[in-house]
């Protein structure tokens, strides 16, 4: 009796053990079985979206800036050529105003010329040409020299005489002054304000008749 009793015994944890061998065998095949499906419920991701780099538009905007940078270059060399002839121009203009200003400083030194004189130069400079103005210019100042020659070798001055300018040197004409040194045809003129005597031919000075005394009213 107890050899059976623990016959079964035996048995019953065999089964046991048995069984719980199957249902740990059954446990994982389930678990494998779930594997793959839970895998696929698994919401896949999705591949990134390749950026765009669209290679035409870049390129199209490179040449686009490209052009304005060359565009602004050029107006940038052109605006600094224009001011460089603007200067060079206004350079010109302010030497050529400083050269007419010479010009016109010495035209008013001239002596003034009178009615007559000043009829006849109107009437020459407007009807001859440069080249005859410049030709009877010489010969009216040939005249001069030959007369003031004629004049001077038939006058005498003495040191300290008082005289006028009427000729010679534009600037001394009309001053008056006395005899520095005088001799046939040339004299050295004195004049009140200016450094040195005034070299002149003796036709170019006339004598200044000296004022009478006034009367007292002691004379004998």
């Amino acid at each position: 009796m107890q050899t059976t009793t623990e016959s079964t015994t035996k048995l019953s944890a065999i089964d046991k053990a048995l069984a719980a061998a199957k249902a740990r065998a059954a446990a994982r095949i389930n678990l494998d079985d779930d594997a793959p499906k839970a895998k696929a419920d698994k919401p896949s991701k999705e591949p990134k979206a390749k950026k765009e780099t669209q290679p035409d538009c870049a390129k199209q905007q490179k040449k686009e800036a490209l052009n304005l940078a060359r565009a602004a270059a050029k107006a940038k060399r052109d605006a600094e050529r224009d001011a460089r002839r603007a200067a060079k121009a206004a350079d010109a203009g302010s030497k050529k105003s400083a050269h007419m200003k010479k010009v016109e400083k010495a035209g008013s030194k001239l002596p003034q010329l009178n009615a007559a004189a000043q009829e006849h130069f109107n009437e020459l400079t407007t009807n001859l040409s440069r080249a005859q103005l410049a030709a009877l210019a010489l010969h009216l100042q040939h005249f001069n020299r030959v007369k003031a020659t004629e004049m001077a070798a038939g006058r005498s001055y003495k040191q300290g005489q008082p005289v006028r300018i009427v000729g010679g040197d534009p600037k001394f004409i009309g001053m008056q002054g006395t005899i520095d040194s005088a001799r046939p045809l040339r004299c050295f003129v004195n004049v009140p304000g200016v450094r040195k005597p005034v070299y002149l031919f003796t036709s170019d000075i006339e004598p200044v008749e000296e004022a009478p005394l006034a009367a007292t009213g002691t004379e004998g």
